[in-house]
């Protein structure tokens, strides 16, 4: 009977676990600049995923910045932003005018003891296609921010620091990318047609990575963000090569990899960000070659032992590949291509 009770408290612990890792609200704000009305303060810190409709203006972007303090989803697509002129949006400590359909400046980053920082909990924001500006610094320093998706197939005009272009893949809709790269500030950032799609997969045999991808619903090809945890092989690694050209960001930590073959992520043009398998000790030729947006910097496991050749050739975006401890024996000609050597040693 005891350990009985004891399973349901840790079923119901569980719950209450999962309920606090995401909260998704949806309001209707019905007056702009009225939208924390709706929310105790409580609630304001908990949400995770907020939706919005109805009307909203600079204010309302200032509560959202300065008071939901765990924000990760924003979903905007159906409000409209409302004009406001005054000293309580989003405008550090001055008297600003807020067109109609604007993100505004300084929507989510914040002046603080005379520097920027930018809401370090968003990853994702869903923009109407009303937009008109994304306005200056508006996601500035917004170091998570993976998914900007706007619905609007005309690009909106990016303001300088707007969005960061080695951060923040772009959603759009179908067949209108090509206008998007045309379009001042935009020329660097990815952009994707369509819905972006996350998934986690566990997997348990070798080889199987594919029927996993398929058993959850997935189509490989269409997969942008992908958590993988178990067990890889180079079958495995062939599908990613081969079948999904479209990632944005994969985390392998939680892998049994030890080797990244060659060829493994070469020429993903969409390529923002990866994290390495835990206990990797080999990097084979030209792995990562002309992923051109991997950008910021690559942190190699302790195990790391060898890197070949071309490793990381044409990632012109990659600031460091920074190898902890000293235990790489074997290096390969042309790690960087043409440019100098980004590798940095970490003891």
């Amino acid at each position: 009977m005891k350990r009985r009770h004891l399973l349901v408290v840790l079923m119901i612990v569980t719950g209450a676990v999962n309920s606090v890792a995401q909260v998704s609200k949806t309001f209707f704000v019905s007056k702009a600049g009225q939208m924390i009305s709706a929310l105790t303060e409580e609630e304001a810190r908990s949400v995770t995923h907020l939706t919005l409709t109805g009307k909203i203006n600079a204010i309302d972007f200032r509560h959202l910045r300065d008071e939901f303090s765990s924000l990760e989803v924003l979903d905007i697509s159906n409000a409209e932003i409302k004009m406001y002129m005054g000293k309580d949006g989003t405008y550090p400590d001055k008297f600003y005018v807020y067109p109609p359909n604007c993100v505004p400046a300084y929507a989510f980053c914040k002046q603080e003891n005379g520097a920027y920082k930018g809401k370090t909990t968003l990853r994702k924001v869903v923009l109407s296609e009303k937009t008109r500006n994304i306005e200056d610094g508006a996601f500035k320093g917004c170091e998570q921010l993976s998914i900007c998706q706007i619905k609007k197939k005309t690009p909106p005009n990016l303001l300088p620091e707007a969005l960061a272009d080695s951060v923040t893949a772009i959603f759009v809709p179908l067949g209108s990318s090509d206008g998007y790269r045309l379009k001042k500030r935009w020329e660097n950032f990815a952009f994707i047609e369509g819905e972006p799609v996350e998934a986690t997969i566990q997997v348990g045999l070798m080889s199987s990575l594919e029927n996993e991808i398929m058993k959850a619903g997935f189509q490989p090809k269409n997969i942008n963000f992908l958590t993988v945890e178990g067990k890889l092989d180079n079958a495995d690694f062939k599908l990613i090569r081969d079948y999904m050209p479209n990632l944005v960001s994969i985390n392998m930590e939680k892998t049994n990899a030890t080797v990244i073959p060659e060829f493994t992520f070469a020429q993903k043009k969409y390529l923002l960000r990866m994290q390495l398998p835990a206990h990797l000790k080999s990097i084979g030729q030209r792995a990562f070659s002309n992923c051109s947006r991997l950008s910021g910097t690559l942190e190699l496991p302790e195990t790391v032992t060898a890197i070949e050749y071309g490793a990381f050739m044409g990632c012109s975006n990659l600031h460091y590949v920074v190898a902890k401890g000293n235990r790489i024996t074997t290096l390969g000609d042309n790690l960087f291509g043409e440019e100098n050597s980004k590798l940095v040693y970490k003891r």
